[in-house]
């Protein structure tokens, strides 16, 4: 749990920090997500060993969302994994690979002032429930709790297939930013706060989003 704070109730779903006991269905969760199945292996995908390292190095900074129903054992629906940095999200955007280190999170800065978004996902049949929602108020709260000066991230651009006939990935990221086209991720979280900064390419290797995605950033309001 995080320090000085309650589990977080959302009907019979838990938000907590994620345990040692989670990870394999963390890693289920994460691929489901993606329209894979658990058992495929992709060089981009966490594996339950990977989520153990996390834990390990950064144990505050790893959620589940877990739904208990009585008589039946708990289930991992949702995930986030973070890691702390000192690189600034003034700095120039690197790579996902690249910014973590590796699939075991290796460039977390336990001195780091900044939180970043490493990886969220939540089962696509517990999708509309809040839980996307709990998972952000989870690491806002991280962040605060931590004294950190924010937390950044590069969101997908999940909606640029639609688009990809008509305009770049780049037209249409800031597009986005400009509010002028709707995003299913990165309008979703600047609805919760984050602001836009640019347009990244060649992030991740991401077929629908066109490799690309969006530089956001949410400022800790207690550190202004």
């Amino acid at each position: 749990m995080l320090p000085g704070s309650k589990v977080k109730h959302i009907s019979e779903i838990l938000i907590s920090n994620t345990l040692p006991e989670h990870a394999q269905q963390a890693s289920d969760i994460v691929k489901v997500a993606f329209g894979m199945k658990p058992t495929d292996t992709c060089p981009d995908s966490f594996e339950a060993e990977h989520f153990r390292q996390h834990i390990a190095r950064f144990p505050e900074g790893q959620f589940v969302a877990v739904m208990r129903t009585e008589g039946r054992p708990d289930r991992v629906i949702g995930v986030a994994a973070t890691m702390r940095t000192n690189y600034p999200p003034t700095a120039r955007p690197l790579p996902w690979r690249e910014m973590i280190g590796d699939l075991t999170i290796s460039r977390h800065n336990p001195q780091g002032k900044w939180l970043y978004g490493v990886e969220m996902a939540v089962h696509p049949n517990f999708r509309q429930y809040g839980i996307g929602t709990a998972l952000y108020e989870a690491r806002f709260e991280l962040v605060r709790q931590l004294g950190l000066r924010g937390w950044y991230a590069v969101g997908m651009l999940m909606g640029y297939d639609r688009y990809r006939h008509v305009m770049s990935v780049r037209e249409y990221g800031e597009k986005v930013m400009r509010r002028e086209l709707d995003d299913p991720t990165v309008t979703m979280q600047m609805n919760r706060g984050f602001r836009p900064v640019a347009v990244v390419e060649d992030y991740m290797d991401e077929e629908i989003s066109g490799n690309a995605g969006v530089l956001i950033v949410w400022d800790n309001p207690d550190t202004l």
